[in-house]
């Protein structure tokens, strides 16, 4: 019996590392950078991210925004054109699915163990072993999860890239 607990103590340890990971935050940080371009450039760029209207610079520009901003919209305008809002959605980021690696050591690891341990009892290992990789699986992702929810890193914004055709008013 002192074996096995030396043995899950030992995984335990090994494992704090990754559950504690958080990929999107590493790889994508906080914030992003969004090109905006228009025809005919020299267009003005308004940010509007849930406070009040922004500079953003002259087309073509590049623009910076907190992953988490939410709602955001880009106005693009120029004298003697309509102007153009483009709404930003925010989205889930591809660089979340990394913190399932954790999750997936973990559930692993607790299944594995859970089957053996169960295998002499009078319960089916494999639905034990199942129930403890679910487990697993979601307190081993929840950390990363959680801290890349928290810093925004989580999501990205769509379009990636922006670019406008602007329209001539017609003078009167």
């Amino acid at each position: 019996m002192v074996a096995m607990k030396q043995v899950i103590e030992r995984v335990a340890f090994l494992t704090l590392p990754l559950l504690l990971s958080c990929c999107a935050t590493m790889v994508n940080g906080t914030t992003e950078q969004i090109p905006v371009k228009s025809d005919p450039p020299g267009a003005v760029v308004t940010i509007e991210c849930g406070n009040a209207p922004l500079y953003g610079g002259l087309t073509p520009a590049v623009i910076t925004l907190e992953r988490k901003a939410q709602p955001c919209a880009l106005t693009i305008a120029k004298e003697g054109y309509s102007d153009e809002k483009v709404v930003l959605i925010r989205t889930d980021s591809r660089a979340t699915v990394a913190n399932k690696v954790p999750g997936a050591v973990a559930g692993t690891l607790l299944g594995v163990l859970s089957y053996f341990l169960t295998a002499d009892m009078h319960v089916d290992p494999d639905s034990v072993a199942q129930t403890a990789f679910d487990g697993g699986m979601a307190a081993g992702s929840a950390p990363g999860n959680a801290i890349d929810q928290h810093t925004g890193a989580a999501y990205r914004h769509v379009p990636g890239t922006v670019f406008v055709k602007l329209r001539a008013v017609k003078e009167e």
